[in-house]
């Protein structure tokens, strides 16, 4: 498979909201695991934090946000971090892959990461994002890492 889904481990639990990262040993494009992978404690501990803010259903621009009222973008999201002058950004999509099981359930599958000058997002970063989401691979992967499936024998 040129993509997986892997969850991030050690985050708060949360019935309605996942996180986890799309990875790909082909598309190089796909690099938010790698970058996650290589911070340091420090930042390490802050951007899990921000992960369990939105974990827990919080909503903190400053630190991570989606675009609700794009009618392009409405599936982005983005995890921000600071870094000796440096903008970090960590940005993913919002999938239900249990729509038959759990129609409310969320997951944000983070793809890539951007290190820019400046606060804007470049919308090339969320076209890039838009692009995975439709990739069939991808959503195999998200399908795969998140099954579908009708709680037998629990009237569910």
């Amino acid at each position: 498979m040129p993509y997986r889904v892997s969850l991030i481990e050690g985050l708060q639990r949360s019935s309605r909201r996942a996180l986890a990262f799309l990875e790909s040993g082909v598309d190089q494009r796909v690099n938010g695991k790698k970058v996650f992978d290589g911070l340091d404690e420090n930042r390490n501990h802050d951007v899990r934090s921000r992960f369990d803010h939105w974990l827990s259903g919080q909503h903190f621009p400053k630190y991570h946000h989606g675009w609700p009222n794009s009618e392009t973008y409405g599936d982005c999201y983005v995890f921000k971090w600071k870094n000796a002058g440096t903008h970090h950004r960590l940005y993913g999509f919002l999938f239900n892959p249990t729509p038959s099981s759990d129609p409310g359930f969320r997951v944000c599958i983070l793809c890539t990461h951007a290190r820019k000058n400046t606060e804007q997002t470049n919308p090339a970063e969320l076209s890039l994002v838009l692009e995975l989401k439709a990739n069939g691979a991808v959503t195999d992967a998200v399908k795969h890492a998140f099954p579908d499936e009708k709680r037998r024998g629990t009237g569910a």
